[in-house]
């Protein structure tokens, strides 16, 4: 199975299982989604891919945030999600969800690079503050008082900002990576 079919398999029994618990139809379900029951009974048999804003209305009537939709039910629940949400028919076209966290007041999106051999130090944020980061190129050093983490590209990885911390690119190419800081 590629991993188109498995997301959609996920979304399948996510829908299923999100519907049922609503006591809704596919019918009702449809209808208060804007799409056909057609498409409701293809989705939950994982047999057709749908647009991220169906995707979405669907969500909003079965009252599940999007990661939850589609994410395998199994995995708890955290803010890595990385499942592959839709797929052209081109096999490099396509959206992967990487992360989803709830956030309270504000969150900042920032796009970074490091050159070779560079860091930045970054004092401890207030109690409660996280931070998001994605790499998209090179290899990224997240270095805490008692442990270094490497994020590679294509790699997310969540954390508490509440210490201090230094970024580091120990690479032999620049680093990019995209930072979010949510509080």
């Amino acid at each position: 199975m590629n991993q188109a079919e498995t997301v959609l398999q996920y979304v399948g029994k996510n829908i299923r299982y999100f519907r049922d618990q609503s006591q809704l139809s596919q019918q009702e379900l449809a209808d208060r989604a804007g799409v056909s029951r057609r498409t409701i009974a293809a989705l939950e048999t994982g047999q057709v891919n749908i647009s991220l804003a169906k995707l979405d209305a669907i969500a909003a009537v079965l009252a599940v945030d999007f990661k939850r939709l589609v994410s395998n039910p199994e995995v708890s629940e955290n803010a890595i999600v990385n499942a592959l949400a839709w797929q052209g028919k081109a096999q490099d076209s396509h959206a992967t969800l990487l992360a989803a966290v709830p956030t309270h007041t504000q969150t900042e999106l920032w796009n970074w690079s490091l050159a070779v051999g560079e860091e930045y130090c970054a004092d401890a944020d207030p109690i409660g503050w996280r931070e998001l980061i994605y790499v998209l190129e090179g290899e990224l050093s997240l270095e805490f008082e008692n442990e270094t983490r490497v994020i590679c590209a294509g790699q997310s990885m969540l954390f508490e900002s509440d210490v201090s911390y230094r970024y580091i690119n120990r690479g032999t190419s620049v680093l990019r990576f995209i930072r979010n800081v949510l509080y």
